[in-house]
């Protein structure tokens, strides 16, 4: 592995001084701008969390929106790697059990990398000029990235108009669900980090989700 590229997680541990305190600031904002929307966050939120002078931050990230940005750059990053390997094998299935394999690799995604979908939903209903919002582009990245692995992995027959609509809304359906899971959780009487949940988040979505693959956007068959 290019461990000069690994974020986040993966990233290499043989650091220098200044490597190291980039890392534990870039950690510290995850959790922050995971658990806050973007507005209500702040620098000094995010030296408390990593338990260091919050001023220190500032050399490394002169400014907040440049942090906000670094840390969705990585999450994209960890996203696409995810992306590479989300499809395969599913055309080995039928279209009723690629689909729920399909949906329980994004919830095993989720569960390993929980700060992607909590800070797309901490900052997606606050961004009130879009353009302007930092990290929009990594945003738009994030969607386009997804729509375009989907067209280019799964065979179907339907227009681009309805695979936009199909990948789009299945993105908003399972960042809600993964993202805000405590929220939906309490919804339903459970807890929103336990299998019974979890469990109901792939059978929802696979339930709502089903007819429409198989009608408009591809058939599976088995080989």
């Amino acid at each position: 592995m290019d461990t000069s590229k690994a974020t986040g997680k993966n990233a290499p541990r043989n650091l220098t001084k200044g490597e190291a305190t980039r890392r534990r600031i870039l950690d510290a904002a995850r959790k922050v701008f995971s658990e806050h929307p973007y507005h209500a966050a702040s620098v000094r939120m995010v030296g408390k969390a990593g338990g260091f002078d919050h001023p220190i931050i500032h050399y490394y990230f002169p400014k907040k929106a440049g942090l906000f940005e670094c840390v969705m750059e990585e999450h994209v990053a960890e996203f696409r790697v995810f992306m590479e390997h989300w499809f395969d094998g599913l055309d080995a299935y039928t279209t009723d059990k690629g689909l729920a394999v399909f949906i329980e690799r994004i919830i095993a995604f989720h569960l390993s990398n929980k700060d992607l979908f909590r800070t797309l939903m901490q900052n997606t209903a606050h961004v009130e000029n879009f353009d302007q919002f930092p990290a929009s582009a990594q945003y738009a990245v994030f969607h386009d990235s997804f729509l375009k692995t989907f067209r280019q992995k799964v065979h179907h027959n339907a227009s681009d108009e309805e695979v936009s609509k199909f990948v789009y809304s299945f993105t908003v359906l399972a960042a809600n669900y993964l993202g805000a899971s405590s929220t939906y959780a309490r919804f339903l009487g459970m807890d929103g980090e336990c299998d019974a949940y979890w469990a109901w988040v792939k059978e929802t979505i696979h339930y709502l989700f089903l007819p429409r693959m198989e009608k408009i956007i591809f058939d599976y068959e088995p080989r």
